[in-house]
């Protein structure tokens, strides 16, 4: 597995604009495909109680690595090598963007040690989730999609700014952005992105009957807070040390409450 994935990803064209990243639409080979989503859980199988959630809508549900759901995933085999081999391709992801990450991270962190973190996350009918910058420590975000209904909505949509900024803010108006790339999900989907502070995207109205369900894989700076954290994701962070450019929480209301829809 190890090896077709990083063929993948060398071949895979680097877009710069909106911000930087690649996609991969047939990430896994078909008989992993078949085998990891007879163990993945629905929806309705994870009670409140194990998830944390980021909207007020709950139509999204995240599992964090230091949860009991996490943990019994990885007595799975297959979730367990298919998290190993996202571990084990970070060599080649840096790579990947290396001159990216030259031009946009303080110098004195281009060379830093990166984490591997990864969270499983399960999203029903009638989730969205509007512009915003993810997590500051996080170098490059993942998404990969092992199940998801097509043409059901679920967009994913990267934005670019309207106008110069010093400072971006983490969750911008929509008037001040205009959508540069907008994907269709299919299962099977998987999109890369170094997380510069301008990498705004979204995800449109989700109308599927049955659950889209997918990976966040985050390479991560080293910092006190670990991403993979449940305490840490609650609360954000967004502290942009490590970039060139500044971003932060422009919103009081946001700065207290960091629930969305």
């Amino acid at each position: 597995m190890i090896t077709e994935l990083e063929k993948k990803i060398q071949k895979a064209k680097l877009n710069i604009k909106p911000f930087p990243h690649i996609v991969i639409k047939n990430f896994l080979s078909l008989t992993t495909l078949k085998r990891l989503n007879v163990v993945l859980p629905n929806y309705d199988d994870v009670n409140k109680d194990q998830v944390i959630f980021q909207s007020s809508s709950e139509t999204k549900k995240i599992i964090m690595q230091d949860s009991k759901v996490f943990k019994n995933l990885l007595k799975k085999n297959i979730f367990k090598q298919v998290n190993n081999n996202l571990k084990k391709i970070k060599p080649t992801i840096l790579k990947k963007f290396k001159n990216e990450i030259s031009k946009n991270v303080n110098t004195q962190f281009v060379n830093s040690k990166i984490e591997y973190n990864m969270n499983f996350a399960l999203m029903k009918k009638g989730y969205l989730k509007s512009p915003h910058l993810d997590r500051r420590d996080h170098l490059i975000s993942g998404v990969y999609y092992p199940a998801s209904e097509t043409n059901k909505g679920g967009n994913l949509e990267m934005y670019k700014t309207k106008k110069k900024t010093q400072i971006f803010d983490v969750f911008p108006s929509k008037k001040n952005l205009k959508i540069g790339k907008n994907y269709k999900i299919n299962k099977n989907f998987c999109v890369f992105f170094l997380n510069v502070p301008w990498a705004y995207h979204s995800v449109t109205k989700y109308y599927g009957e049955t659950d889209r369900k997918y990976f966040y894989i985050d390479y991560d700076f080293k910092g006190k807070k670990s991403s993979s954290s449940t305490k840490s994701r609650k609360k954000g962070l967004n502290e942009s040390f490590f970039w060139k450019n500044s971003a932060k929480v422009k919103s009081t209301s946001r700065k207290k409450l960091f629930l969305t829809e």
